[in-house]
């Protein structure tokens, strides 16, 4: 912490993303990085290359986020970037350019499979997430110049990341300090009402015509595993947008005596997501890596390639299988 925080001090130009398909966590971190830079008079630039979900967009109403392309043109030289909640460098949402171009390449994450690809890096997987990391970073900020540097927008931002990355403080990343951070954020004014019914009080009507259409694709595998699929179709037909669809994950899980839920979301014709949780025993993060994913041991994601969905489900479930 002590050598990002004195870099920080030193340097002038940064660059703040994160991983694709962006989620709570991964805005939240940014954002509140983003937030303190500008707070030290930095010339910082969003940049990200992929669309916000809806129900996160409230967090980014008067930020500006640009593409690499847009990041580029500017023809800025001697920055830094730091790259916040992503585990794996080939999963930081920008042009690979601007990475190989940085000046120094600082890495904030909590996902266990994260090898330090940075240049400096703070990564913790026993933390609920990587708002909790850039939390633990401000607080001892503030240790050490004596003053408040979390304001009421970082509050919110840090308070929306935690929230969606413990499931609303149910998961079992949730731990004691957990809770000591959402005490503090609310002391400091996050505005958690409102991240409450933006984040899962918003769905528009046709998502719920979706997750029915989800629901009945439901299959039971030795009363173990559960599968719900989405295909392109089914989202066409409901003009639901594919990044607004993380939030059928749990009703894979949350079935009486079923370990692992698995959600099966066709991207394109030749792209299958799959996203993985665990409820009590099973480690997922080690079924994505045979498939080159990662994550978390409750909650992890792959992607496949090449496939039809059938036979993507028949090799996630295979492998799943095996830790049951």
């Amino acid at each position: 912490m002590d050598k990002i925080i004195n870099y920080i001090n030193e340097g002038n130009y940064f660059i703040v993303t994160s991983h694709v398909n962006p989620d709570g966590d991964n805005i939240g971190s940014t954002l509140a990085m983003y937030y303190y830079l500008k707070s030290l008079d930095k010339d910082v630039y969003y940049v990200l290359d992929d669309d916000t979900p809806i129900n996160l967009k409230f967090l980014l109403k008067d930020i500006e986020i640009l593409s690499s392309e847009e990041f580029i043109n500017l023809n800025i030289e001697q920055y830094n970037l730091i790259a916040l909640d992503c585990g794996d460098l080939n999963r930081i949402c920008i042009d690979k350019s601007i990475i190989e171009n940085s000046k120094k390449l600082i890495c904030i994450d909590h996902h266990a499979s994260n090898d330090n690809y940075g240049d400096l890096n703070y990564v913790m997987p026993e933390e609920s997430s990587t708002c909790e990391l850039v939390y633990n970073l401000l607080k001892k900020i503030n240790e050490d110049k004596n003053t408040q540097v979390i304001d009421q927008k970082i509050a919110t931002a840090l308070y929306t990341g935690v929230v969606t990355d413990t499931g609303k403080f149910s998961y079992s990343n949730t731990h004691p300090s957990t809770f000591e951070m959402a005490k503090e954020l609310l002391i400091l004014g996050a505005e958690t009402n409102k991240v409450i019914c933006e984040v899962y009080g918003n769905n528009p009507y046709n998502y719920y015509k979706l997750l029915g259409e989800a629901l009945n694709t439901l299959d039971i595998i030795n009363n173990k595993i559960a599968v719900i699929t989405l295909t392109q179709d089914m989202l066409n037909r409901n003009n639901v947008s594919f990044k607004d669809t993380d939030g059928i994950t749990p009703y894979c899980r949350d079935i009486e005596n079923v370990e692992v839920g698995i959600l099966v979301k066709e991207k394109s014709s030749n792209e299958i997501k799959i996203s993985l949780r665990s409820k009590n025993y099973v480690d997922v993060s080690k079924v994505a890596k045979v498939f080159n994913g990662g994550g978390h041991v409750r909650a992890a994601g792959l992607t496949i390639f090449n496939e039809t969905i059938e036979n993507a489900i028949k090799m996630v479930v295979a492998e799943t299988l095996k830790y049951i």
